[in-house]
C-alpha cells in the first residue's frame, strides 16, 4: 500500500484523484486537532494518539505504507500547518529514547525500515521565496529542481535546509548525509539565504 498525505483543495484533489487509485489518502476532513504534547502516544498508548478525530493511527498508518508522498503548498519555507500538524499528530512512528548517530542526535525507531518519502510543494509563493537562492552555488541544482517538476523521471533533488543556524546546523549536516544516500543529482540549499547585519 501506498500513502499519500496532502491538503489540496477539492476542486484540486478531484482532478488527480484518478492517478492515486488504490491509495491510502490522508486529507483535511476540518477535523483534526492539534498535538497537545502529552506524550502518550509514547507512554500511555504507544504508537497511537490519543486523541480522537480521525487522525490518531498516524504513526501506524506511515509504517504500513510502502511508501509515502506528501503534497503540500509552501508556507513560510516549509509545509502548509495541516501537513504539519499531521506530521506533530505520527510522533508516535518513533520512540521516546534517543540515539546519537554521527554526532547527531536521533530519535529510536519503533520500526526498523527506512521508508521513501517524496514530498511535493505547490504554490505561488514559492516561486518569489526562490528568487534569493539565485546566487547560490546550488541554484544549478534549483533549476534541475523545476524540471524535474514538469518531469518526474528527471530524478533531481533539491533539499530545502529552513534552519536559522544554517550551513552550521545539524539540518544541513543531515542535508547533506541525505543526498550522500540518494541514487540521483541532488545537493541542499540554505533557505532563507544568510543575511550579514
Amino acid at each position: 500500500m501506498n500513502l499519500l498525505i496532502h491538503d489540496l483543495s477539492p476542486t484540486v484533489w478531484a482532478g488527480i484523484r484518478s492517478d492515486y487509485t488504490g491509495w491510502a489518502v490522508v486529507k483535511n476532513n476540518g477535523e483534526i486537532r492539534p498535538c497537545c504534547g502529552c506524550f502518550s502516544c509514547w507512554n500511555k498508548t504507544p504508537g497511537r494518539c490519543v486523541i480522537r478525530d480521525g487522525y490518531n493511527q498516524m504513526g501506524r498508518l506511515i509504517h504500513s505504507a510502502d511508501e509515502v508522498t506528501v503534497i503540500s503548498r509552501y508556507t513560510y519555507g516549509g509545509f502548509s500547518g495541516f501537513i504539519k500538524n499531521v506530521f506533530d499528530r505520527s510522533l508516535g512512528y518513533v520512540l521516546p529514547q534517543f540515539l546519537v548517530v554521527d554526532g547527531e542526535t536521533h530519535h529510536k525507531k519503533r520500526y526498523d525500515e527506512d521508508k521513501p518519502f517524496t514530498f511535493i510543494f505547490y504554490g505561488s509563493r514559492a516561486v518569489p521565496e526562490k528568487e534569493p537562492a539565485a546566487d547560490s552555488p546550488r541554484a544549478d541544482l534549483a533549476n534541475k529542481s523545476d524540471a524535474a517538476a514538469s518531469d518526474p523521471s528527471s530524478g533531481s533533488v533539491l533539499l530545502l535546509n529552513g534552519s536559522m543556524r544554517y550551513v552550521s546546523g545539524n539540518s544541513q549536516k543531515l542535508a547533506e548525509k541525505l543526498c550522500g544516500r540518494l541514487k540521483r543529482d541532488a545537493g541542499t540549499l540554505c533557505f532563507p539565504p544568510v543575511i550579514k547585519l
